[in-house]
């Protein structure tokens, strides 16, 4: 009897902790899923399929999101939406209209390090899918995680560390990585993860040089610096009050059709 109760009592305890280790697995695999992926989402144009990647970032008002400005066009499409957290064709956190976006001055004036554009959405999908901070590109960071979207609406995440080239007298962030192809223009470059809340700090987003890279292995960033700070200063300050007069001039689009982007 006691020889029975005896492997009775191994069992028990070895399918407890075929149990524990079942769900520290499944535990880990969600967390694995979550991180850092909830403010990183898709731009699309209503009932299409994604064309480039976007993240919220921190604003008083949680409407902001940043993408590369290659992805736009002059003029603001009227069927312009974000998905945070899109899954191959689903959008769990729902779809956002675009209501705004800003460019750097030099953009439209050929300024390749000036590849990036902010976006106003409807609403605040802050509250609802977090956000990023944003810093610096230089000094260059020892490793970046960088988060992209493909057209059929699937997420590639690659972290290493980058690389650093001259492009028109400044320092673009480069990431050799294979795996980032059309749709992944906008894609963070994301630094500091804290390990519970999956957010980071953006450092950068594929674009610049080449709109981002010319294959799929190797991706850069314009430089984030005193511009773009610049910019998102103006922009936090600016959209904190949405019925001043400042919002109207900054958000004024400059005419055109949404841009051909190669990435």
């Amino acid at each position: 009897m006691r020889h029975v109760r005896g492997w009775l009592s191994l069992g028990l305890v070895a399918i407890t902790a075929f149990v524990l280790c079942l769900t520290a697995l499944a535990q880990a695999s969600g967390q694995a899923g979550l991180s850092g992926r909830s403010p990183v989402g898709v731009l699309l144009l209503r009932g299409q399929h994604p064309f480039c990647t976007a993240s919220i970032v921190n604003s008083l008002r949680g409407n902001l999101i940043i993408t590369a400005a290659h992805c736009l066009g002059r003029k603001l499409a009227s069927t312009l939406m974000f998905a945070p957290y899109y899954d191959d064709a689903s959008a769990p956190l729902g779809e956002w209209q675009v209501t705004g976006q800003v460019f750097p001055p030099g953009w439209f004036h050929g300024d390749v390090n000036q590849d990036f554009a902010f976006l106003i959405v409807r609403g605040d999908v802050q509250a609802r899918a977090g956000a990023e901070s944003l810093g610096f590109s230089l000094p260059v960071p020892a490793s970046v995680r960088v988060e992209a979207y493909s057209l059929v609406g699937r997420l590639t995440i690659c972290e290493r560390r980058p690389g650093v080239i001259a492009v028109a007298g400044q320092h673009q962030l480069s990431f050799a990585c294979p795996g980032y192809a059309k749709a992944s223009s906008g894609g963070p470059f994301l630094t500091d993860i804290n390990q519970q809340s999956g957010l980071g700090t953006i450092v950068g987003v594929i674009g610049g040089y080449q709109h981002g890279g010319s294959t799929s292995s190797l991706s850069y960033s314009s430089p984030f610096g005193g511009v773009l700070h610049k910019l998102y200063g103006s922009m936090t300050r600016v959209n904190a009050d949405p019925g001043s007069e400042g919002l109207a001039a900054l958000l004024a689009t400059m005419g055109g059709n949404l841009a051909r982007h190669d990435r």
